[in-house]
Protein backbone atom coordinates (compact mmCIF):
# COMPACT_ATOMS: atom_id res chain seq x y z
CA UNK A 1 0.00 0.00 0.00
CA UNK A 2 1.49 3.56 -1.10
CA UNK A 3 0.55 6.12 0.66
CA UNK A 4 1.16 9.93 0.75
CA UNK A 5 0.56 10.27 5.17
CA UNK A 6 2.23 13.20 6.93
CA UNK A 7 3.25 10.86 9.49
CA UNK A 8 4.63 14.19 11.32
CA UNK A 9 1.72 15.27 11.36
CA UNK A 10 -0.23 11.95 13.24
CA UNK A 11 2.64 12.00 15.69
CA UNK A 12 2.49 15.59 16.41
CA UNK A 13 -1.54 15.30 16.90
CA UNK A 14 -1.09 11.89 18.84
CA UNK A 15 1.41 13.44 21.42
CA UNK A 16 -1.43 16.74 21.51
CA UNK A 17 -3.93 14.29 22.45
CA UNK A 18 -2.19 13.02 25.65
CA UNK A 19 -1.18 16.23 26.88
CA UNK A 20 -4.78 17.49 26.13
CA UNK A 21 -6.14 18.47 29.78
CA UNK A 22 -9.57 19.23 28.06
CA UNK A 23 -11.64 15.80 28.17
CA UNK A 24 -14.07 17.10 25.22
CA UNK A 25 -10.75 17.98 23.00
CA UNK A 26 -9.17 15.28 23.85
CA UNK A 27 -12.55 13.03 22.80
CA UNK A 28 -12.20 15.12 19.56
CA UNK A 29 -8.81 14.34 18.71
CA UNK A 30 -8.78 10.32 19.91
CA UNK A 31 -11.74 10.46 17.68
CA UNK A 32 -9.75 11.69 14.75
CA UNK A 33 -6.72 9.86 15.34
CA UNK A 34 -7.90 6.22 15.72
CA UNK A 35 -9.67 3.70 13.55
CA UNK A 36 -13.05 2.54 15.00
CA UNK A 37 -11.98 -0.94 15.21
CA UNK A 38 -8.54 0.03 16.68
CA UNK A 39 -5.97 -1.95 18.99
CA UNK A 40 -3.49 -0.49 21.38
CA UNK A 41 -0.87 -2.46 23.27
CA UNK A 42 1.35 -1.49 25.92
CA UNK A 43 3.49 -3.56 27.84
CA UNK A 44 0.85 -3.75 30.74
CA UNK A 45 -2.33 -3.65 28.85
CA UNK A 46 -4.07 -4.27 25.62
CA UNK A 47 -7.52 -1.97 24.50
CA UNK A 48 -9.24 -2.71 21.68
CA UNK A 49 -11.84 -0.19 19.88
CA UNK A 50 -12.01 3.83 19.37
CA UNK A 51 -14.32 3.99 22.24
CA UNK A 52 -11.93 2.72 24.88
CA UNK A 53 -9.21 5.48 24.03
CA UNK A 54 -10.50 8.63 25.68
CA UNK A 55 -10.64 6.46 29.10
CA UNK A 56 -6.83 5.32 27.94
CA UNK A 57 -5.56 8.37 27.10
CA UNK A 58 -7.58 10.78 29.66
CA UNK A 59 -6.80 8.27 32.48
CA UNK A 60 -2.82 8.77 31.45
CA UNK A 61 -2.68 12.35 31.06
CA UNK A 62 -4.94 12.93 34.56
CA UNK A 63 -1.99 10.14 35.79
CA UNK A 64 1.10 12.15 34.66
CA UNK A 65 0.07 15.37 34.36
CA UNK A 66 -0.98 15.33 38.20
CA UNK A 67 2.78 14.49 38.66
CA UNK A 68 3.72 17.31 37.12
CA UNK A 69 4.79 15.48 33.63
CA UNK A 70 4.14 16.40 29.89
CA UNK A 71 5.16 14.58 26.61
CA UNK A 72 7.19 15.81 23.72
CA UNK A 73 7.42 14.50 20.70
CA UNK A 74 10.83 14.09 19.22
CA UNK A 75 10.07 15.18 15.26
CA UNK A 76 11.61 11.79 14.00
CA UNK A 77 8.29 10.41 12.09
CA UNK A 78 9.04 7.72 9.67
CA UNK A 79 6.65 5.29 7.72
CA UNK A 80 5.98 3.56 4.42
CA UNK A 81 3.45 1.50 3.25
CA UNK A 82 1.06 1.80 6.15
CA UNK A 83 3.41 1.79 9.23
CA UNK A 84 5.23 4.25 11.24
CA UNK A 85 6.99 4.50 13.95
CA UNK A 86 8.19 7.77 16.18
CA UNK A 87 10.15 9.20 19.08
CA UNK A 88 8.93 10.32 22.59
CA UNK A 89 9.92 11.77 26.05
CA UNK A 90 8.19 12.31 29.31
CA UNK A 91 9.47 15.61 31.17
CA UNK A 92 9.03 17.53 34.26
CA UNK A 93 6.95 20.43 33.26
CA UNK A 94 8.96 22.43 35.66
CA UNK A 95 12.81 21.88 34.35
CA UNK A 96 12.15 19.74 30.95
CA UNK A 97 14.61 16.68 32.65
CA UNK A 98 13.31 13.44 30.80
CA UNK A 99 11.76 10.54 32.87
CA UNK A 100 10.40 8.22 30.14
CA UNK A 101 11.71 7.98 26.68
CA UNK A 102 9.59 5.79 24.54
CA UNK A 103 8.62 5.24 20.79
CA UNK A 104 5.84 3.73 18.93
CA UNK A 105 5.29 1.35 15.99
CA UNK A 106 1.70 1.83 14.32
CA UNK A 107 -0.14 1.02 11.56
CA UNK A 108 -2.81 2.87 9.88
CA UNK A 109 -5.60 2.10 8.00
CA UNK A 110 -6.12 3.52 4.59
CA UNK A 111 -7.76 7.07 5.54
CA UNK A 112 -4.48 7.16 8.09
CA UNK A 113 -6.29 6.79 11.63
CA UNK A 114 -4.30 4.23 13.71
CA UNK A 115 -5.35 0.98 13.57
CA UNK A 116 -2.90 -0.76 15.82
CA UNK A 117 -0.60 0.78 18.20
CA UNK A 118 2.21 -0.80 19.91
CA UNK A 119 4.14 1.67 22.51
CA UNK A 120 7.39 0.93 24.31
CA UNK A 121 8.14 2.65 27.07
CA UNK A 122 10.99 2.87 28.92
CA UNK A 123 12.79 4.62 32.08
CA UNK A 124 15.97 7.05 31.65
CA UNK A 125 18.86 4.97 32.62
CA UNK A 126 20.26 5.45 36.18
CA UNK A 127 24.17 5.37 35.35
Amino acid sequence: MADNFDYNDIAERYIASWNEPDPETRKKLVEELWAEDCTYYNRLFVVSGRGMMPFVVGRAHDEYYGKGFCFRYQNDAYGHHGGMRFRWVMVSSATGEVDTFGEDFVILDESGRIRVDYQFAMKKPSV
